[in-house]
């Protein structure tokens, strides 16, 4: 199968200025410490300073197709990246945590590959304090 994940923010002029660099900027610089984290550190103030005003709105969009060519989407939206991020990890942990994990590393297609897993952390995932909206639909 293969899977497909793209994000949104609001204000709009976020999503404009971020498909201009990432239409103009080599793809290998993106990869780099040195740019990537003096990006973060230049415009970290310019994003602050602009949600004081208008505030923060996150959405992120997951499609999969499954190898059978079956396909779903998957669409939350947020009031805060930052806030959705690290809920959304920390929700990871929980589960591993409340369910029995074995040590070691795991992917999440694997520990949530059966459908009571899954429903389980998805539930969990959607209903992180912030979260303004959550679906998943089957696409034709």
């Amino acid at each position: 199968g293969t899977s497909r994940a793209g994000m949104g923010t609001a204000p709009a002029i976020w999503n404009v200025v971020l498909r201009a660099m990432v239409a103009v900027v080599p793809r290998s610089w993106w990869s780099s410490e040195r740019f990537s984290g003096g990006l973060a550190r230049f415009s970290e103030p310019l994003v602050a300073l602009t949600d004081s005003f208008v505030g923060e709105r996150h959405a992120m969009r997951v499609d999969v197709t499954s190898a059978a060519g079956d396909a779903v989407a998957a669409i939350q939206t947020h009031d805060s990246f930052r806030r959705c991020v690290g809920q959304s990890c920390a929700e990871f942990c929980l589960d591993l945590l409340d369910h029995g994990a074995a040590p070691g590393v795991r992917l999440p297609e694997a520990l949530y590959a059966a459908p009571e897993p899954r429903r389980r952390v998805l539930k969990r995932l959607s209903s992180t304090s912030g979260t303004t909206s959550f679906g998943v639909d089957r696409v034709s």
